[in-house]
């Protein structure tokens, strides 16, 4: 059940929730640049009593019963933007050119201030710690890395996130049990040729030729060594250039794309044969490549306990009917590193949940995430944060089995 004080605190603080999330939204700035941001919720935190660490260059940790011997969780908000100029016209539309909150960050994070006022009322009621995180980088991925380097999830039980969307009605949440959302790797491959007339080909090494049969290859390489059914693959070129005029044979192409996955190994074996596939193609055409590729977010894997509680949780908010638990989406989150770690460092076990913001009723609340008039419904905002607060709550207080 839904403990009645919290849904009490922050029902009546939905109009602090609006208020501070229509300030964050009026001033957002990008991955790992969010200072004005960082500094406002450090701010907040101090406000309420609590001791503030500063992660590097932004972020933040505080805890609510600290010394605590019981379990630790973990919520979690990002809180970066996007470089998206906003076309909504709305009074707290974007102040700062060419960026807006287009995936409800500035949302997030108003949520996670409600949640954590209010579990500071409730605070002898947890026999445990709860350790809020204010995420930064969360587009780029930078920040998951960023903050799981430096010891977020250390000791943590369970950790908890949730993300907004309008793609789901208010009222609605969804989560799923293991793979939920996909890890992606961005990847460029430049190709060294040497240039010759148009008129003869054949005195160069045609740069654009070794980047065509490269996207053939990778092609073919998705259709024929992909396991779409168990280990899905999901690749897309973003950019294309290369060469200089229309009749001399190009002596470099550049190609910039990406790909998502659902496993790590699925992952290394397919940069292997992308790899592969560059350099045969670079030679074939008596040239060379260069491949370099950066990974932005790994997979989000839920832990079955705490999806439980999740699932448990948003049943009792949103209704049996209105949670689904089947989630599985090729979009990527950077809170995967989190749950798995990165590099040597360790993760924790964890779960995240999507909860609905479109309102049949508003078409401004239809554009999907990352759209430039994306509007969320402000009514989603108080389930958000109480759906936080309560996973706390109810996860600190059952019983270990």
């Amino acid at each position: 059940m839904i403990n009645k004080k919290l849904k009490e605190l922050i029902y009546n603080d939905e109009e602090k929730i609006i208020e501070q999330r229509r300030h964050l939204h009026q001033n957002p700035e990008l991955a790992m640049q969010e200072r004005e941001t960082n500094d406002f919720i450090k701010k907040e935190l101090e406000s309420y009593g609590l001791t503030v660490t500063q992660l590097d260059p932004t972020g933040l940790i505080a805890e609510i019963n600290p010394d605590s011997d019981g379990k630790t969780v973990l919520l979690r908000a990002d809180f970066d933007a996007l470089p998206i100029e906003e076309t909504n016209d709305f009074d707290f539309k974007s102040k700062n050119a060419g960026k807006s909150h287009a995936c409800g960050h500035d949302t997030h994070t108003a949520m996670l201030l409600a949640a954590t006022r209010s579990l500071i009322e409730i605070k002898d009621e947890l026999p445990g710690t709860v350790r809020l995180l204010f995420q930064p980088g969360e587009e780029t991925g930078d920040g998951g890395k960023a903050v799981v380097k430096q010891g977020v999830t250390k000791g943590v039980d369970s950790g908890f996130a949730i993300h907004i969307f309008t793609n789901i009605p208010l009222g609605y949440a969804a989560t799923g049990y293991d793979q939920v959302m996909a890890g992606n790797y961005f990847f460029d491959i430049t190709f060294k040729g040497k240039s010759a007339h148009g008129s003869t080909p054949y005195d160069g090494n045609d740069a654009i030729m070794m980047l065509n049969t490269f996207i053939n290859g990778a092609n073919g390489a998705m259709a024929r060594k992909v396991d779409a059914l168990n280990e899905p693959i999901v690749l897309n070129y973003g950019t294309i250039s290369g060469g200089s005029v229309a009749n001399a044979v190009a002596s470099d192409a550049k190609l910039t794309a990406s790909f998502r996955f659902f496993t790590n190994e699925s992952a290394d074996k397919f940069l292997k044969e992308l790899q592969e596939i560059a350099d045969s193609s670079a030679k074939l055409y008596g040239g060379s490549a260069e491949f370099t590729y950066n990974q932005g977010a790994g997979p989000v894997i839920n832990e079955k306990t705490s999806t439980d509680t999740a699932v448990k949780v948003a049943r009792d908010l949103f209704g049996d009917d209105h949670v689904k638990t089947d989630l599985k989406v090729t979009g990527s989150e950077d809170f995967g590193f989190l749950l798995a770690g990165y590099e040597d460092f360790e993760g924790m076990p964890g779960s995240y949940m999507i909860i609905g913001a479109m309102n049949p009723d508003d078409p401004s609340t239809f554009p999907k995430n990352h759209a430039q008039d994306f509007n969320p419904d402000e009514k989603a905002f108080k389930d958000g944060a109480l759906l936080l607060a309560q996973y706390a709550y109810e996860f600190l207080n059952q019983d270990d089995k």
